[in-house]
């Protein structure tokens, strides 16, 4: 079996509701409509067919803080959630063998949060939660995430974190936009990089016993510069600006390996998928491709993605830890 655990999915009635109460253009409504897999149910089937890919969880985007004047009103951010939540709700209820569903919720205030949390979990049934991370958003350790946490713990419930710095997040401060992709392609890196060090040197882990965060981007820098962060841990620990208020035990290196993360290199790229299984250990790296968001609509990455796992330096049996059996037990999905 595979299950793709990071996909994305969007709706036309979500991109019309964006539009409609965005004074300025929408940024995501073009791309989008351009990629037929991201709307289209019957082109996303034929996709996973190809692949022999049996079932997609679903990160349905763009994600509400996209859109400022939607996300800054308590009342449009809850309707964009609803409507989005709904139709993917729709979907799976179409198709329920092929799709799994991971909420939207609108982070405008901890009531929005906590509303939505409780009517997509307990009445839609969806399987999880996502959170954006980046520098123009709300930081993932803010106090304000504090019940949220607390009751996806107590209902078993992962948290998928996705990256989120816009283009007019620029590379310099002299400059009003990124340039050359920058804000994308290095940016939404160190975006997951610095959300998954924010979460665990605050103490996530140690104040939410058994929280799980489902990193995108196999993990983004940390297992690759884990040496290098461990040694910066160390070195600067008594440093004013480093301090936390918890007492984490040492290393502090050891408290990432806490994550999951997915395999979504972009490429073929098994050192990377070898690198991930190292640090993070088998049991919490995930098949993911980021579907649909390469020139064919995820063709590339779905296909580029399952040859790095085959290739990749590791026994029969993590390869099938990795395409289903890690995801199976973090969803309870009771797949053999």
């Amino acid at each position: 079996m595979k299950v793709d655990c990071y996909t994305h999915f969007s709706f036309e009635r979500y991109l019309a509701f964006l539009e409609r109460n965005c004074k300025n253009s929408f940024p995501y409504a073009t791309l989008f409509r351009h990629l037929k897999t991201m709307l289209d149910v019957d082109s996303r089937s034929a996709l996973m067919d190809k692949y022999h890919v049996d079932k997609h969880v679903i990160v349905p985007l763009p994600w509400i803080e996209s859109a400022g004047e939607v996300h800054d009103d308590p009342l449009k951010a809850t309707e964009a959630a609803r409507i989005l939540n709904d139709e993917l709700a729709n979907l799976v209820g179409k198709y329920p063998d092929r799709f799994i569903p991971v909420a939207a919720i609108p982070t405008t205030n901890r009531d929005t949060m906590l509303s939505e949390y409780e009517r997509a979990i307990h009445k839609l049934k969806f399987k999880g939660i996502y959170l954006v991370a980046g520098p123009t958003v709300r930081p993932v350790d803010d106090p304000i995430y504090g019940d949220l946490f607390q009751q996806a713990v107590h209902d078993q419930v992962p948290i998928w974190l996705h990256p989120s710095r816009p283009v007019t997040y620029s590379d310099y401060v002299t400059e009003s936009t990124s340039k050359y992709g920058i804000w994308q392609s290095i940016g939404w890196l160190m975006d997951s990089s610095t959300a998954m060090i924010r979460l665990t040197l605050s103490g996530i882990f140690e104040k939410y016993k058994g929280i799980k965060f489902i990193i995108h981007h196999h993990g983004a820098f940390i297992g690759l510069f884990s040496k290098r962060l461990d040694a910066g841990f160390r070195l600067f620990k008594n440093i004013e600006a480093f301090r936390s208020e918890t007492n984490l035990a040492e290393p502090y290196i050891d408290h990432f390996k806490n994550f999951y993360v997915d395999t979504a290199t972009q490429g073929f790229e098994p050192l990377l998928i070898q690198n991930a299984c190292m640090f993070f250990g088998v049991g919490h790296v995930l098949f993911g491709t980021d579907v649909p968001f390469d020139e064919k609509g995820g063709y590339d990455f779905t296909e580029r993605t399952i040859g790095s796992i085959d290739a990749a330096l590791i026994s029969d049996a993590d390869k099938e830890r990795i395409f289903y059996k890690n995801i199976a037990q973090i969803l309870n999905l009771g797949t053999d």
